[in-house]
């Protein structure tokens, strides 16, 4: 297990109220180099949440779809500030993760190949043909 696998594992652990229903079912279904944005976002959801003493999430899955980080949750328990707060840290991880490569971390680009949607830096591109 990568460094990057082990750091997204503990996630739940580390942020129950926003894993409140315990560990991934499939776990975190998208490359290793999206770990720190997806750890940035939950430490910023578990400030988002700490306002709103009764809130919780229920993350259902984080995977990569067409090419950027998709983040399903449930929120529990929250006023509509902290939704609308919730929704935006969401949305904001979501779009970073077009230009993040989701293989290595480096600065990437959105791109269409083969009818594929992917983010990779141009050394991860090139490795994968």
């Amino acid at each position: 297990m990568t460094e990057d696998r082990a750091r997204l594992g503990a996630l739940p652990t580390t942020y129950p109220r926003i894993f409140a229903d315990g560990p991934l079912t499939w776990g975190f279904e998208h490359g290793d180099g999206w770990s720190e944005l997806v750890a940035a976002l939950c430490a910023n959801l578990n400030e988002i949440l700490e306002s709103e003493p009764g809130a919780s999430m229920g993350v259902k899955q984080v995977k990569e779809k067409f090419g950027t980080l998709r983040f399903y949750y449930r929120l529990n328990g929250a006023n509509d500030k902290v939704a609308k707060r919730v929704r935006h840290a969401v949305d904001l991880a979501e779009k970073a993760s077009g230009c993040i490569c989701e293989r290595c971390g480096c600065l990437a680009k959105l791109r269409a190949e083969a009818g594929w949607w992917s983010t990779l830096c141009p050394s991860c591109r090139t490795d994968s043909t």
